[in-house]
């Protein structure tokens, strides 16, 4: 290791000496050399640093040595406690104030409540009270309270008048500390039984020492458990298929509600057939009026009755549910009951099937109907000497029945027997016994046996649709069998009721040309053909394709033409289509500037919809395309 040269205060001498960590006092040399004198200098530096008070100076012996890196660390040190401080001062800074502000306004110390009834009776009047109570030291100003009423509450009054058209804001005066305020509201609750709505009240203000809004919630969950009045369903708990039974609808309400819409609203199982109903059912409810009354109580009285057909279930439900009619569009449910019915099963049955069909359908003039009857034999034993009838009723015209009994189709040649019921109404049974079919001689158990046949109804150019006033064909169905007691059995297939819709008809004529520039050009005519029912509301529509160019009439014999030529879509609206109107029709051109080698489509296939005013159903069909040669 080099020796280093270094003023030694403990010697005498200007010799340079080995470096030594010996302390002792510094002394001044006597002879200087250049050397000499920079560790003279350093002498005195020293000195000043280590010689304390007094000007004496410090045993160095006693003085420990401290390894590298003693001001990296300080200076660390340093900025790690400038770093605290200023994190500590932004802290305050940012939280201290918020924190002073939240203990002046939190919500604890403002307070907002809702008071009243939590279950209720559907349709009574019911109050609320709205309080708020500023607990806090500083006035409220800018004040608002608003409210969102439960979805069947209806505004009678309040203390306060709101200033809205919805009577659901009042604008308050300011709010002094520890002053109380409270808003009555008066009103009519309605609901569905069980069912949960909610008030919700917000309260908006400013306080006098801040310049922002704020706000507070408070909410109450309300539920209808009791409704006004009490229904029940009575009839009998057993019975056999396909035999009539009775039903009784007994509504006894607690409060005067002549002056509401009350709905009845039977559920049937799909097996039930009504028959017949004390009050005309109107489109599935029963809108119903008191059939007795006294001072305090009104009775409502409902009789009806049907059958149950087949089914695999051995218990099925009847259900009502009575509602009060709102302004929405759902009405509030105010009782139901429900009776379940045993059924007591023949091991024999027969079901009707049309065109598919177990229950109710549409169809329309020219039409082919495709009956299928299917006897099966559940039991355990033979059933012998079957015989099958069905019976068909529908509209006539002089004594002629719409359906084209002369074009049946069935394999089996039953016998039709047909009989005039009214002057609009014709009737015919056809029957097959074990000398049509040989199969009803004997149906073993799990055995079956199909009837199957055809009946076109008569389309325009056979009956005077428009003569015709009727519009439904109704049908049942029967079969007779001895069992292997040799009792004779009768049973009855389920009955299916046809509304026959008008025979709106649509066609599409296509004439192809040129033109002078010779392009292709395609003259189409829609045609639109009724007969049986008015129409309304009737759209026809189609997309055109291609690069083409659409040349629409200069006049139209109904409605209106829209033709857009970014999308090339056309329709045609028409309002209505009277009885007295049979035919209607709209011709357009389509040049083609240029032909598509990958086009097989110029218009695709026609959307007709339009509402049949006697049977009040929506009628839909398709018309044809128009195909591209290419």
């Amino acid at each position: 290791m080099s020796e280093e040269k270094i003023f030694n205060p403990s010697e005498d001498t200007s010799t340079p000496i080995k470096k030594k960590r010996s302390p002792g006092r510094p002394r001044a040399s006597r002879t200087l050399s250049s050397d000499n004198k920079i560790e003279e200098k350093m002498e005195r530096q020293l000195t000043d640093i280590y010689k304390d008070d007094s000007g004496r100076m410090p045993d160095m012996r006693k003085i420990k040595k401290v390894q590298g890196g003693s001001f990296l660390s300080g200076l660390l040190k340093f900025l790690f406690t400038i770093a605290l401080l200023a994190a500590i001062a932004w802290v305050g800074f940012f939280f201290l104030p918020m924190a002073n502000i939240a203990n002046k306004f939190s919500e604890s110390q403002l307070d907002l409540k809702i008071v009243g009834p939590q279950n209720f009776t559907i349709g009574s009047t019911t109050t609320y009270q709205i309080i708020l109570k500023n607990n806090q030291k500083n006035t409220l100003n800018n004040v608002t309270l608003s409210t969102n009423y439960p979805s069947g509450f209806v505004f009678s009054q309040s203390s306060i008048q709101p200033n809205n058209a919805g009577k659901n804001e009042w604008g308050l005066e300011p709010i002094r500390p520890q002053e109380e305020r409270t808003i009555q509201i008066t009103g009519n609750l309605f609901g569905s039984l069980g069912q949960e709505q909610s008030w919700r009240v917000f309260l908006n203000y400013t306080p006098d020492n801040l310049k922002s809004e704020m706000q507070k919630v408070a909410t109450l969950n309300i539920r209808p458990d009791q409704a006004p009045l009490n229904l029940t369903l009575s009839g009998i708990d057993k019975i056999s298929l396909d035999t009539e039974s009775s039903y009784t609808i007994t509504i006894e309400s607690k409060d005067n509600l002549s002056n509401k819409n009350l709905i009845v609203s039977p559920i049937f199982p799909p097996n039930f057939s009504l028959s017949s109903s004390s009050i005309a059912l109107e489109k599935n409810v029963w809108n119903i009026k008191a059939n007795t009354s006294t001072e305090n109580t009104q009775i409502y009285k409902i009789n009806f009755s049907g059958k149950f057909n087949a089914t695999e279930e051995n218990t099925v439900p009847i259900k009502v549910q009575v509602k009060l009619a709102s302004t929405g569009n759902d009405n509030f449910l105010l009782a139901e009951s429900t009776i379940n019915t045993e059924l007591i099963k023949n091991a024999v049955t027969l079901n009707t099937a049309i065109n598919g069909s177990l229950t109710d359908m549409e169809s329309k003039p020219g039409d082919t109907l495709n009956f299928t009857l299917a006897l099966k034999n559940f039991g355990k034993t033979d059933i012998e000497n079957a015989q099958v009838k069905i019976m068909i009723e529908g509209p006539s015209y002089k004594k002629q029945s719409v359906l084209s009994w002369s074009d049946i189709s069935d394999k089996h040649d039953g016998d039709i027997v047909g009989s005039q019921i009214s002057d609009t109404i014709r009737s015919a049974t056809i029957s097959w016994n074990n000398k049509k079919i040989a199969d009803l001689k004997k149906i073993k158990a799990g055995g079956e046996v199909l009837v199957d046949f055809q009946l076109p109804i008569k389309n325009s150019n056979k009956a005077p649709w428009n003569e015709i006033i009727n519009n439904q064909i109704k049908i049942t169905a029967q079969a007779t069998f001895v069992d292997l007691s040799k009792t004779s059995q009768t049973i009855s297939a389920n009955p299916i009721t046809i509304t026959l819709n008008s025979d709106l008809s649509f066609q599409v004529k296509n004439d192809v040309g040129s033109n002078e520039k010779e392009l292709e050009t395609h003259d189409i005519t829609w045609i639109l053909n009724n007969t049986f029912h008015p129409l309304k509301n009737l759209s026809i529509s189609a997309d055109i394709y291609g690069d083409v160019i659409w040349i629409g009439p200069s006049s139209t014999s109904a409605g209106t033409v829209q033709f857009d030529p970014k999308t090339k879509h056309l329709v045609w609206n028409i309002p209505e289509m009277t009885e007295n109107t049979d035919v209607l029709a709209l011709p357009f051109t389509i040049v083609i500037n240029k032909k598509n080698p990958t086009q097989n489509t110029l218009v695709s296939k026609v959307h007709i919809i339009a509402d049949d005013t006697v049977s009040n159903k929506k009628l839909e069909l398709l018309g044809d395309e128009i195909p591209l040669n290419n």
